[in-house]
């Protein structure tokens, strides 16, 4: 019994690995930090934040990266030692890495340099212990998926890569994974592209280097046919076989409403049931799935939470832009305040702000935050967040007696101010963002600023490509804020 998506709003190219009783999933961060977010469940279905793996510079270099550059498709395993370890691609160093823990409850290892070649990294541990490490890229000029042994904890090859498959008839090989079952290796890819036209096919093989048969069922898992669904864009998915012996599937999707081949959100995380037929998988319905399951549509009526300033904020999944520093965000947990130093403007292009953001998980969510006028230099506020170049923001400006509010909307090179007001001065004011389906709503003190729509913030609309999806976020530029005690986040009925 569940709803989808299991984790919603941007998380995308999930994949998913099993130890001790509780299901771990890793998704993508492209252009933020900390790098590639880690989800837990005891159950496939209540997913929470565990963590993030890469938290440390020394670990991850963004420091120019963009939406569509950054960190691509992560993969976690863990091997018959209960070691786990996680293998991405930094985009914009153009390098596929490697790090690993002996517990998921700790800091993970340096990385671990593999190859330049190639994204969406995976690896398949063997009964006899060895690590087999595939991903898309070319051999001798042929692109397609490649694959070679290598050393997990070090990342050396231990032999050339083998080219395993040019693909199976569709452009954009890639997200590739190996599963070994009744004597066959299946090699499970994604095509299409990371859009409208995204499916999952798969393959299988008697040798882990090929050659490889095609199912001549793919695609496994497609809505390509399914125009005016809810659900787009499956694929990049992932299978894992519980304890019971049921198989699963994690696949990443977007949801479009009420416009079709429109979407804000981001890729968002799905599951779905896997059967076996003839020796080959099927995810979902002769490879459809749905928003809801069985009960699920009474499953997540609010999944409201509040981050809290007496708190450490790695308890929650936050994400800030590139390369942040930490001497300009202040938690105090004593007095509950979180003090942000502005040192630029948010817009700087491929700049370093000074922004604290989290997730967008429904299309009907409200983000609420309070900050001290008293205390305030430069400018701050809230924010609706896909990037640098397309964002609303309600900007706070302390005058002598009054508080000057402006509702600012920065789409490709044009930013304007839309609406302004002045309120009178108070040493606190409440900041709010409602979100329905078509439009965000600025609240200040509980009087409303104006409005803008989302599809402002579509990726479909973007002067790039934009692999991330919209955030909730407060600011600070050119000076010092201080925002008190929480950022309330609120969701209310997620497949609205």
């Amino acid at each position: 019994m569940f709803t989808n998506p299991i984790i919603p709003g941007f998380a995308p190219d999930p994949s998913i690995t099993f130890y001790n009783g509780i299901y771990y999933l890793v998704t993508s961060t492209f252009e933020y930090f900390p790098g590639v977010t880690l989800w837990s469940s005891p159950d496939l279905v209540s997913w929470s934040y565990h963590s993030s793996i890469l938290t440390k510079t020394s670990q991850l270099n963004l420091d120019k990266a963009n939406s569509s550059s950054g960190l691509y498709a992560a993969s976690i395993r863990v091997n018959s030692a209960g070691r786990f370890y996680m293998v991405t691609t930094n985009k914009f160093t153009h390098e596929n890495f490697i790090c690993h823990t002996d517990d998921i409850n700790k800091e993970w290892s340096e990385i671990h340099f593999i190859a330049k070649d190639g994204i969406d990294p995976s690896l398949l541990f063997l009964p006899d212990g060895r690590c087999f490490y595939t991903s898309n890229g070319s051999v001798d000029g042929v692109r397609g998926i490649k694959g070679a042994f290598i050393n997990p904890d070090t990342g050396e090859l231990l032999e050339d890569f083998h080219l395993l498959t040019k693909g199976c008839g569709g452009h954009a090989t890639e997200g590739p994974h190996i599963y070994y079952k009744d004597d066959y290796y299946y090699l499970m890819i994604a095509e299409g592209g990371t859009g409208y036209g995204h499916y999952e096919a798969i393959l299988r093989s008697k040798d882990i280097h090929g050659p490889y048969e095609k199912n001549p069922n793919n695609p496994i898992l497609s809505h390509v046919a399914r125009k005016g669904h809810p659900i787009q864009a499956t694929g990049h998915a992932d299978l894992i076989e519980t304890p019971t012996g049921d198989w699963y599937a994690v696949f990443l999707a977007i949801r479009v409403k009420p416009r079709p081949l429109l979407h804000h959100l981001g890729r968002e995380t799905f599951l779905s049931k896997v059967t076996w037929k003839d020796g080959w998988p099927i995810i979902g319905e002769d490879g459809y799935v749905e928003l809801f399951y069985e009960e699920g549509p009474n499953q997540k009526e609010s999944i409201d939470y509040s981050v809290s300033f007496s708190s450490p904020l790695e308890s929650y999944p936050y994400l800030k832009v590139r390369v942040p520093k930490d001497d300009c965000y202040i938690l105090d947990r004593e007095k509950r305040t979180l003090t942000l130093i502005g040192e630029e403007t948010i817009n700087t292009f491929l700049g370093h702000p000074t922004l604290l953001c989290f997730r967008q998980r429904g299309f009907y969510e409200e983000c609420k935050v309070w900050l001290s006028i008293k205390e305030l230099e430069g400018t701050a506020g809230i924010t609706s967040w896909l990037s640098s170049d397309y964002h609303y923001r309600l900007q706070v400006i302390k005058k002598e007696d009054n508080i000057n509010l402006s509702l600012i909307r920065h789409i490709h090179d044009f930013e304007a101010v839309t609406e302004e007001i002045t309120l009178p001065y108070s040493e606190i004011i409440s900041l709010k963002i409602f979100s329905d389906d078509e439009n965000y709503y600025f609240y200040a003190n509980d009087t409303f600023v104006g409005k803008a729509t989302v599809y402002g913030l579509a990726a479909e609309g973007t002067m790039y490509n934009t692999f991330t999806g919209a955030l909730f976020g407060i600011y600070s530029e050119n000076g010092r804020a201080k925002f008190l005690d929480q950022i309330e986040m609120k969701t209310r009925e997620i497949n609205r």
